[in-house]
């Protein structure tokens, strides 16, 4: 027998399908039914003559869905005899032969009545009607409909008409808590005996579907399903606000109190397929941890060359955003490579005379930063660890090529930063808090590093020209060819 389907997602045509220990119902269906080409019980069903007949009394055999009567009418053709009958037909309805066609005495009429079923047709509820008797020929008629197919397979106790799995014999799946083995089925065999033959209780909570593979396989799935209490915890979002500080400049932001999020701990009554929560209905509050409100600090400063200098920062710094390593975002003036000020430039803002620049080149060892070329400052620091002028230029050299001595200076790829490229930057910290800002700190920590690996900035300066940084003078005396200083 092959079937014909219509599909319909009216809610008023649709009656909801449940295969009750692998029996199929319908609850409710429609008058409307769907035909599909029958078995005929005799072949002069297939023999009817095209012109008619002329007696206008037959006795006909009508076979509706099984049950088979005699019915006598006083017209020759099909449509007479279900009228008789009283066998209401829709649009959709299978008759063999044609509601038109002519009978003779002793012809046999067959119906097949279609009924709704509910099916999930990938993810999405659909309607199908047919006439397949069996879970197998359902799902086969809805195969057109999408790529995936499953039905539902109620087991509760109460329901009758219980449907066979099957309609020939075949092997079957069955897959249960994480287990799938394979079944021999006969026809008639609904889903209970089937579950019962693999060894596989089903609760009346369980869910049991069965579905067609891509390659025709037929399988039984059951879900296990639970109530219950649970905890679950609900995150209460924390908000923002800010406040004005005059320790930054107008423009500037940056978040001084992180916020953090409140958490809310509850008893909850759950419903769970599996690891998917189905229902989770709220049933006592046991505990709050309130948000953190996160606090931005605007600046209000005035913005003038000489104030940032003062504050330590170049006055050729422009206002750059950034994220932070806790994830916030600040605006803060920074320096862009290769956009240092000069000394002069610097003593021009601040009116200090040149002699007090030089006295700065060569006298004691820096400890506060007023915007002057980070270049100065570090000869001091040179001169105080017992070195020459020619390790001065070695390190002139080495930090033109690390960051053009831009303090603000970040490997877009590594990260590093500053004057030395310290990577990370925060292990600058340990010269001073400073270290974002301040070159005088990154230049201590830079000669800290220096005499550490390298002994001498011009042991470093030839290491790194020979090797690209990965080099490592262990006698210290790696030596630097005069043409290097020229």
């Amino acid at each position: 027998m092959s079937h014909h389907l219509s599909n319909s997602l009216s809610a008023s045509a649709a009656s909801a399908l449940h295969v009750v220990g692998g029996h199929v119902r319908a609850f409710a269906p429609s008058p409307r039914v769907v035909l599909s080409v029958a078995t005929l019980a005799s072949a002069g069903v297939l023999g009817l003559a095209a012109f008619g007949v002329t007696s206008s009394h037959t006795t006909v055999m009508l076979e509706v869905n099984g049950v088979t009567r005699p019915v006598t009418a006083w017209g020759n053709t099909v449509g007479d005899a279900l009228e008789v009958a009283n066998v209401s037909v829709g649009s959709g309805d299978l008759v063999q032969p044609g509601l038109a066609e002519t009978v003779h005495e002793g012809d046999t009429i067959v119906v097949r009545s279609s009924r709704a079923y509910t099916v999930t047709v990938d993810g999405e509820t659909r309607t199908l009607w047919t006439t397949a008797t069996s879970a197998d020929g359902i799902l086969a008629d809805a195969a057109p409909l999408g790529s995936t197919v499953a039905l539902a397979a109620d087991r509760s106790a109460s329901r009758d008409e219980l449907t066979p799995l099957v309609s020939r014999p075949r092997n079957i799946f069955v897959s249960a808590d994480g287990t799938t083995r394979e079944v021999a089925v006969r026809p008639g065999q609904d889903t209970r005996a089937i579950l019962e033959s693999a060894g596989v209780s089903v609760h009346a909570l369980d869910r049991v579907t069965v579905e067609n593979g891509t390659t025709g396989e037929l399988t039984i799935n059951v879900s296990r399903v639970t109530r219950g209490e649970a905890t679950e915890t609900v995150e209460i979002p924390f908000s923002e606000t800010t406040t004005n500080s005059n320790d930054m400049f107008v423009g500037e932001s940056q978040v001084t109190t992180t916020g953090q999020n409140g958490v809310t701990t509850w008893t909850v009554w759950q419903e769970k397929d599996g690891d998917r929560v189905l229902t989770s209905v709220p049933i006592t509050e046991h505990s709050t941890s309130q948000p953190v409100t996160q606090v931005r600090s605007e600046g209000t400063k005035e913005v003038t060359p000489a104030a940032l200098v003062a504050a330590g920062i170049d006055p050729k710094a422009t206002l750059e955003e950034k994220e932070e390593a806790d994830g916030t975002t600040s605006v803060r003036y920074r320096a862009k490579l290769g956009s240092i000020s000069s000394k002069e430039e610097i003593a021009e803002i601040t009116g200090e005379s040149k002699n007090g620049d030089a006295a700065a080149e060569v006298g004691d060892v820096p400890t506060n930063y007023s915007g002057e070329d980070p270049r100065s400052l570090a000869r001091p620091i040179v001169s105080a660890q017992g070195w020459g002028d020619s390790e001065y230029q070695c390190l002139i050299l080495l930090w033109n090529r690390e960051s053009q001595w831009n303090p603000y200076a970040e490997n877009a790829y590594s990260g590093a930063y500053g004057i030395p490229q310290a990577l990370p930057g925060s292990k600058m910290a340990s010269a001073g808090a400073d270290w974002r800002t301040n070159p005088i700190t990154q230049i201590n920590w830079g000669i800290g590093y220096i005499k550490g690996r390298y002994g001498t900035p011009c042991s470093a300066f030839v290491c790194h020209r020979r090797g690209g940084g990965a080099c490592w003078c262990a006698d210290r005396e790696c030596g630097v060819p005069a043409a290097l200083l020229d």
